[in-house]
């Protein structure tokens, strides 16, 4: 089955729909990778505003120098856990999975689970981001069971219903850091809806894949102000799955 047909049929197969009450606004601020910026400068501006925030962790870049910049040290992603921050599997090696065979990515994902567990995660709990977005159905068919919900990158804006198998996100990084694309996305969910945002450094010297602390600042006020609950994904299901 060549990737684009899989990919077609992973959006429509093996669905787990969660309804979204209409009137109610969320906004997920998600960080993949949990670069060091990330955990710090990042944590400590949903701080500021009362909220936190969703961290994808590969175990396997703890410690370790991924696109230039450091990524989260054990004592990082300790801390983020104590202060409430929800920590996600972001597969334990950070290599695509649309071409994984099952094996190799239950091995994968059950090493990462085991060194989330260690840190105190429940791994019955887990929400998971696929490394650079990448899927496939057989990757699905392998993650539904095992996840809360499974995220993708792109079609962040969810109404109506979403697919907590296949969800999609924000991508704030290249040109959406713009303040008149973020300030839309920001306005369209405040008329409904759940909004998943996913970035990786938050620094000055922010990369292609990061974002500035200014415009993180901004966007997280702005959706405060608007009138959104901003919550971690694993505290966003459980409101709408209340509702």
């Amino acid at each position: 089955m060549g990737m684009r047909i899989s990919c077609k049929l992973a959006t429509v197969m093996q669905r787990e729909q969660v309804r979204l009450a209409p009137g109610t606004s969320v906004v997920s601020f998600t960080f993949d990778d949990a670069p060091v910026s990330a955990c710090t400068t990042g944590a400590d501006i949903l701080a500021r505003h009362g909220a936190r925030g969703t961290f994808y962790v590969a175990g396997g870049l703890t410690d370790r120098i991924e696109e230039g910049r450091p990524c989260h040290s054990e004592a990082n992603l300790r801390t983020l856990h104590a202060q409430g921050h929800e920590l996600g599997c972001h597969g334990y090696s950070h290599q695509r999975y649309d071409q994984a065979t099952v094996d190799h990515l239950t091995e994968e994902l059950d090493r990462n689970a085991a060194f989330l567990a260690d840190i105190g995660v429940d791994p019955e709990q887990l929400n998971f981001a696929y490394p650079f977005g990448a899927y496939s159905l057989r990757a699905k068919r392998v993650c539904a069971p095992r996840f809360v919900s499974s995220r993708i990158t792109g079609n962040g804006l969810h109404r109506g219903q979403a697919d907590l198998n296949l969800l999609g996100s924000y991508r704030l990084y290249g040109s959406t850091v713009a303040d008149t694309h973020w300030r839309h996305a920001i306005d369209s969910v405040a008329a409904g809806g759940w909004l998943i945002v996913n970035t990786h450094e938050v620094a000055e010297d922010f990369g292609p894949y990061g974002c500035s602390p200014q415009t993180l600042e901004a966007m997280l006020r702005a959706a405060v102000e608007s009138g959104c609950k901003v919550m971690p994904v694993s505290a966003a299901i459980r409101l709408w799955r209340s509702l």
